[in-house]
């Protein structure tokens, strides 16, 4: 019995130190393993550091070869879809043709033009180029944008932009990767049409007292986008027109969180008579906001909220959503 116990107490402590060195040697193993993808990962990190700094300096050098514009506003003309169509570019104060901007493609309503648009929105504040296109005249003799039934017939508006968008980067030093729609009225909606259907190339679009005539017929991504109408607009009524085929606003907009699929809809928040609704982990990982106005008239609508940044009002907010988009 004694010395079957021995054995068995032998047998069990060189299994056990079996165990251990088999644990150790794992354990160094991993240990080696973990230091050799920290190194590969720090590798990789200074590859990377110096991509990003290899790209700067490639993107300044492209910019330096663009001229600096002799004046803040310039206006261009460009052939389009069979037509003569002219904008204006707007820089920011202190340009640097070295450093890349972000760009805002800004549409006025029916009867309108860039210079109008200009004129009202605030638009010029804000650190990023800023493009004003004019609408060509529709079937009713005052200018429109793509979309309205009293617009011409066709996608030459949405050519039009692509044709700008194209242009910008050997007119000016931009970031391709930073660009923005804003409209008011006829050209709040189809800075929505303009998100949708080149939403490869746009990041966030914002609508003022949009009138949603049509929807987007050819979606490509989608943008973040901010939605901004009062309950007492006359010409784009809030609660929608029958006889005009405009929808309600509230159920334009609810039907563009099913289209981006948002996940989360945060809880309204209200300042003032102001409501504001959010919903989030939308398609693309874009976000989509809804602010209600009270007692206001159709047009560029002011916000209760003043922005920290570059510009006030109704544009500094903006930018503040494009900056959190």
């Amino acid at each position: 019995m004694k010395k079957t116990s021995l054995a068995t107490m032998k047998y069990r402590l060189y299994s056990t130190f079996v165990v251990c060195i088999v644990l150790a040697l794992a354990l160094l193993a991993m240990f080696i393993h973990v230091q050799s993808l920290n190194s590969r990962i720090s590798v990789l990190e200074d590859k990377a550091t110096t991509t990003d700094r290899q790209l700067a300096s490639y993107q300044r050098s492209l910019c330096s070869t663009i001229p600096k514009p002799i004046d803040v506003l310039t206006k261009y003309t460009v052939s389009s879809a069979g037509f003569d169509r002219t904008y204006h570019v707007h820089t920011p104060d202190n340009y640097d043709p070295s450093v890349r901007y972000p760009v805002i493609v800004s549409f006025d309503g029916i009867d309108g033009s860039g210079s109008r648009m200009e004129a009202y929105s605030g638009l010029d504040e804000l650190p990023a180029v800023v493009v004003y296109p004019d609408s060509l005249p529709g079937k009713r003799g005052f200018t429109a944008w793509q979309g309205a039934p009293y617009s011409l017939e066709g996608t030459q508006d949405v050519q039009f932009v692509s044709d700008i968008l194209k242009t910008l980067p050997s007119q000016y030093c931009v970031d391709s990767t930073r660009t923005f729609a804003v409209g008011m009225s006829n050209g709040g909606a189809f800075a929505t049409i303009v998100g949708c259907e080149l939403g490869s190339q746009i990041r966030a679009v914002a609508s003022i007292s949009g009138a949603y005539y049509q929807t987007c017929q050819q979606q490509q991504r989608t943008p973040s986008l901010l939605i901004v109408h009062s309950t007492t607009d006359g010409q784009a009524p809030f609660g929608g027109s029958v006889a005009r085929r405009l929808p309600k606003v509230t159920q334009w907009t609810e039907k563009q969180a099913v289209e981006r699929a948002c996940a989360t809809t945060l809880p309204v928040k209200t300042i003032g008579a102001t409501s504001y609704y959010d919903w989030l982990n939308c398609t693309d990982d874009s976000m989509l906001r809804f602010i209600v106005i009270q007692n206001q008239a159709h047009g560029w609508l002011a916000l209760p909220e003043a922005s920290i940044q570059r510009a006030q009002g109704t544009a500094g907010y903006i930018w503040k959503f494009f900056e959190e988009s």
